[in-house]
């Protein structure tokens, strides 16, 4: 039997560009939430007692990586190191191998793949021989098939782990295809357990032998919501056994909230600070997303109020406390009912601006600046279908929002 945890992606250091417009608590939770997501992952590792630790690439946000996150990285792997429990750890795409002179030394446990792919062996405190292998990315576009260079299971080993950072082709992904490979030739090598990385999805590719991204450990924004965390993983002779185990201290939520038959600011007030104290837990912080639906019967008055950000910013007065939730977005969604109202205005003009919007070329024309910038691409959205279908709804909403239209209430007064 052999016992490891797998993680990929901790993106130590990420700059989480745009969120600074917060409490300084919250904006410290949210910095350090990389940091204390790998902290729990060791956590894990030593409370296990497992025989390794597999980080499979992009360990820092970038390969420009600050002596804050090397150190503390080291510090974590030395807590490891304490219990004699070895790391095998790779680069990816973010943190690919360049100016070594500006590395920090690991702790003597951390063993760190190099540009070509390569197997190190480990025996374990049961005389187990497990052979592990893998690569770290040299340049941020890895192109080539690296799977072609990893070798078939060693007869001499008794488990062989493969760690490969890269793009599982056929897979429907807004990340890069790096690095790419088919899940018939991970099976071709008939190793015993593929750690994978670069996808920031947590999903199993494969139950025999186990192929898994285990995903990132601290999801960096709304696109990236819902538990994070890493693999703990026995294998035996006849079986094997995955857990998840959660590691991020922040995640990102998104919810419908029916408004049906409210009107009043208060009672919406009401309802979502409802909503907030039941979604409080105290085994991680929320950043939360709400629609509102079922919005025909509110107050124009108080769709005033949420769309000029008044709602939020009360919403958004909450105490220093462990296991807060953070309203940082609420949106109204658009009732069939109401969508009829502007566009009997200008039939024609409105028809054929929505045409002409709607085509992907026009779209992403007019977009293409916001995708210009690095720092602001890891914001947005793919833009595929849905992207433009919620950009559409949204402009809509606010068209009606400027033009003052009174929606079903429009006689309340």
């Amino acid at each position: 039997m052999v016992q490891f945890i797998h993680g990929a992606d901790l993106h130590l250091d990420s700059p989480f560009i745009g969120l600074k417009s917060m409490p300084s608590f919250i904006w410290e939770a949210i910095y350090n939430s990389t940091f204390q997501a790998l902290t729990n992952l060791v956590d894990v590792a030593i409370e296990k007692e497992v025989d390794f630790v597999c980080l499979v690439g992009d360990i820092y946000d970038n390969d420009d990586r600050s002596v804050k996150a090397q150190a503390y990285l080291r510090n974590e792997m030395e807590r490891l190191n304490k219990y004699h429990i070895p790391v095998y750890l790779l680069h990816g795409n973010h943190d690919y191998i360049e100016n070594q002179g500006l590395h920090l030394k690991m702790p003597d446990n951390v063993t760190i793949f190099g540009e070509q792919t390569e197997t190190h062996w480990l025996t374990t405190k049961r005389n187990e021989r497990v052979a592990l292998t893998g690569f770290s990315y040299t340049e941020r576009w890895v192109r080539e098939r690296k799977i072609t260079e990893y070798p078939k299971k060693f007869a001499e080993a008794d488990y062989q782990i493969g760690l490969l950072h890269g793009f599982s082709e056929g897979l429907e992904s807004e990340h890069g295809n790096y690095a790419p490979f088919s899940i018939g030739e991970l099976k071709s090598k008939q190793y015993d357990y593929w750690a994978l990385g670069h996808i920031h999805k947590r999903q199993q590719l494969s139950e025999h032998p186990p192929i898994i991204y285990s995903g990132n450990t601290q999801g960096r924004s709304s696109k990236e919501n819902g538990p994070k965390g890493c693999e703990w993983v026995t294998l035996t002779d006849t079986k094997e056994e995955i857990i998840f185990y959660p590691t991020a201290p922040i995640q990102w939520e998104r919810i419908e909230l029916s408004i049906k038959d409210l009107k009043t600011l208060n009672e919406v007030y009401q309802l979502i600070q409802e909503t907030i104290t039941h979604k409080k837990n105290k085994a991680y912080s929320l950043f939360l997303s709400i629609a509102l639906k079922d919005t025909t019967t509110l107050l124009e008055g108080v769709r005033k109020k949420i769309n000029n950000g008044e709602l939020i910013e009360a919403l958004q007065q909450i105490p220093k406390e462990t296991g807060f939730v953070w309203v940082y977005q609420i949106e109204l969604t658009t009732d069939k009912e109401e969508k009829t109202t502007y566009v009997q205005l200008f039939p024609e003009e409105w028809q054929k601006a929505l045409k002409e919007i709607e085509q992907e070329a026009n779209f992403n024309e007019l977009t293409n600046s916001f995708f210009d910038y690095a720092e602001a691409a890891e914001l947005l959205e793919t833009r595929d279908q849905l992207y433009r279908e919620k950009i559409l709804e949204n402009a809509k909403q606010q068209v009606q929002f400027l033009l003052g239209f009174e929606g079903s209430d429009e006689n309340e007064n």
